[in-house]
């Protein structure tokens, strides 16, 4: 390796001892330019680079530290790593020499060649450093403006996206409300009364579930709204609407009866979750399989946690994908590509769970199926945010009502 040096000094016996001194490096190759003065200094460092700069600093003229002084004035694109050389010991030269910019200094007829160039190479790593640095933080600055950039013309496209999105719902509803309003009664049978209830809680859900979206891309977060629920009316209410729109499965409702499965919960984001859960196990399972949901209490928990399992039986998660399956954009080696799907919906119904102190975890095997566990404390508690990568473990339900449809 080859580094260029600029020797500044006006003594030509402290030159030659320099050149030696230097020509004798076993390590390192340096070809070393000489010059007398400041002046000349200057000339050169404005045609040619040099990678350090031994520098007297008495000098005819311009001494050593005005001339560092003179040379940040002029905003060279780069300047050499400086290693000043003193005729004695004095420690206000050496300060004000480190001020100017010089990495390290020397006293002059004190220091052995060993001790030179190991300086001169310090000086020399020590600049390249800081400059890597600088040029890392201004790589960083420039990204970071580009993400700003995109992320303010993302957000205005999905802004306009969701205000377009909302205009053909906010029509579905309109004409839904009219119809169940206008038919007949005489036409009107309790199916049709069903199917347009259907349709406008389809729509006001979408529309919700579009604020969320923006809101979640815009980095907010809903504070939970806590109120008295009973989970079992609102998962009994989510398996009555899936079974009307997925006629290609069955499902089952397991909760035994006279359990207690109320709590204290937000209720707009379980059903986000439940969705999720259900609307997955639909979508990975083959037409005429079997979607569980089935309610149960952890007995050993004192706060008698609730808990709620999804039990399908569809191509279910490879082993090497479990540790990742509830990461944001991630999804199953085994998915086919012509299943749609983001790989946010887990992450986002876990977020959901964690914020009410609970887990959602995973039992899952490739081509049998998948089960998902929640546990729901019922009272406000503070979220830890444990891990979900070991499942939670909880009592199958067995003996209680059991509702099915398909």
């Amino acid at each position: 390796m080859t580094l260029r040096v600029l020797l500044v000094d006006d003594g030509m016996a402290d030159r030659i001892a320099v050149s030696r001194a230097l020509a004798k490096d076993p390590d390192m190759k340096w070809e070393v330019a000489q010059v007398a003065s400041a002046e000349e200094a200057l000339e050169y460092l404005s045609v040619h680079a040099a990678d350090a700069m031994l520098l007297d600093y008495h000098l005819p003229g311009m001494n050593g530290v005005a001339l560092l002084q003179k040379l940040a004035e002029l905003g060279l694109p780069t300047l050499p790593a400086v290693v000043v050389l003193t005729g004695s010991g004095n420690e206000r030269v050496a300060v004000a020499a480190m001020r100017a910019g010089a990495q390290d200094y020397l006293v002059k007829d004190a220091f052995s060649p060993e001790r030179l160039r190991h300086s001169l190479r310090g000086a020399v790593d020590a600049v390249r450093m800081t400059r890597e640095l600088e040029e890392r933080r201004l790589r960083a600055e420039r990204a970071e403006a580009v993400a700003r950039d995109a992320l303010a013309v993302r957000d205005e496209l999905f802004s306009l996206a969701t205000h377009d999105l909302k205009g053909p719902l906010q029509i579905m509803t309109l004409n839904a409300q009219v119809l169940r309003r206008q038919i007949p009664a005489a036409v009107m049978t309790p199916a049709l009364e069903t199917r347009l209830g259907h349709i406008v809680r389809a729509a006001h859900r979408m529309g919700e579930l579009i604020d969320h979206f923006l809101e979640v891309t815009r980095g907010q977060e809903r504070p939970l709204k806590r109120e008295p629920m009973d989970l079992r009316a609102m998962v009994h209410g989510k398996v009555r609407e899936l079974e009307a729109t997925a006629t290609h499965h069955t499902f089952v409702l397991e909760a035994p009866e006279g359990r207690d499965f109320t709590g204290d919960w937000d209720a707009h984001a379980l059903e986000r979750v439940l969705e999720n859960l259900m609307g997955n196990a639909v979508k990975y399972s083959a037409a005429g399989s079997t979607v569980t949901v089935r309610l149960g209490v952890e007995e050993q928990d004192p706060h008698q946690s609730v808990l709620l399992y999804v039990v399908d039986q569809g191509i279910g998660i490879p082993a090497a994908d479990l540790p990742f399956v509830f990461e944001r954009f991630h999804r199953g080696r085994n998915v086919s590509q012509d299943v749609s799907g983001s790989g946010v919906g887990l992450a986002s119904a876990r977020r959901m769970v964690e914020l009410h102190g609970g887990t959602l975890a995973v039992e899952s095997q490739e081509g049998i199926g998948s089960t998902f566990i929640v546990r729901l404390p019922r009272g406000l508690q503070v979220s830890a945010f444990p891990s979900t990568a070991a499942p939670q473990q909880g009592p199958a339900s067995s003996g209680g009502s059991t509702h099915s449809a398909r």
